[in-house]
């Protein structure tokens, strides 16, 4: 371990930070509420109550909700900030940013929309954004259902063929034998 994460880690431990180091790659959820260090990659969503800084060799692609959000590396996606979203020399943006204050520095690349909302507005935002992610949870459920009831009827049908199927080898046996019989 370098001197440098050496340090950062010392610090992040003190201070209830997170850190995904430069050579990490993580996929998923994130949900907290201490601040996170992303140096390393993250593709998936990010929920925190507390600052996220995506270092200079960061790369994040999603979704992500934070208190403060202060970009150096590379970011691609949704960010929803309650306090502030920076843009620092050299971050790299791309993608919508809702927040009630943004600073964009000079040197960083922006490719994307930013609205500047009022709390109340980001809360809608929020609200409107968890009913979307609700309905689309539950569709997904309805589809396995669905899927579900689709493999049990087809369970259902092939075990009736094959009941049927037994049925008639059945029947094929008893008239054998009675013909055995006949012929007897």
């Amino acid at each position: 371990m370098t001197k440098l994460n050496r340090r950062m880690l010392d610090k992040a431990q003190k201070t209830g930070t997170t850190a995904i180091f430069d050579g990490i790659s993580v996929t998923g959820n994130i949900k907290g509420s201490h601040n996170l260090y992303l140096n390393g990659q993250f593709e998936g969503t990010i929920d925190l109550t507390a600052l996220l800084l995506v270092g200079k060799t960061g790369k994040l692609k999603g979704k992500v909700k934070a208190e403060y959000v202060i970009i150096e590396g590379e970011v691609e996606g949704k960010v929803i900030a309650h306090e502030k979203v920076e843009l620092r020399d050299g971050g790299k943006y791309k993608g919508e940013i809702l927040a009630p204050s943004v600073m964009i520095s000079d040197n960083s690349f922006f490719d994307g929309i930013v609205q500047m909302l009022k709390k109340e507005e980001k809360e809608e935002e929020e609200e409107k954004e968890e009913e979307e992610e609700k309905e689309e949870e539950e569709e997904k459920e309805e589809e396995e259902e669905k899927e579900e009831e689709e493999e049990k009827e087809e369970e259902e049908k092939e075990e009736e063929e094959e009941k049927e199927e037994e049925e008639k080898e059945e029947e094929e046996e008893k008239e054998e034998e009675e013909k055995e019989e006949e012929e007897e």
